[in-house]
């Protein structure tokens, strides 16, 4: 599986709690909304998307209980960036503008360390004829 980029603050203790992999397939599953965390042997729609490990982490840590799950956009946007989409196929699925994501590679850079945005802007160029 693809090297996914560290997390940014707004999902970092969810990945830690339940690695990567499962972290973005929850927050692409529910995003946004709460989720109730049931006890992995019972089963349920969390144990579903995330495992039973993943599931049995995130209830020795809340127990039975509802979690608010992040929507985490800028850490998914640099997620799928590392899986090799384009900036357009990125926004696409994380549900933003190519402008959210151009915002998140200012912020973060990119996943594979690449520079982003050329050093100079084009109209540089103009300055320098001569």
């Amino acid at each position: 599986m693809t090297t996914l980029p560290p997390p940014t603050d707004e999902i970092a203790r969810l990945v830690d709690l339940i690695g990567p992999e499962a972290a973005l397939r929850l927050v692409e599953a529910r995003g946004g909304a709460r989720v109730y965390v049931c006890d992995p042997a019972a089963g349920g729609a969390i144990v579903d998307i995330i495992g039973v490990d993943a599931t049995a982490a995130l209830h020795a840590r809340y127990g039975a209980d509802t979690i608010k799950v992040p929507i985490a956009r800028p850490w998914r946007v640099l997620c799928y960036l590392a899986m090799g989409m384009s900036q357009e196929a990125a926004a696409l699925k994380a549900g933003c503008s190519r402008n959210s994501v151009q915002r998140a590679l200012d912020k973060f850079g990119h996943p594979d360390g690449r520079t982003v945005r050329p050093a100079t802007s084009q109209l540089d160029m103009f300055d320098k004829a001569g």
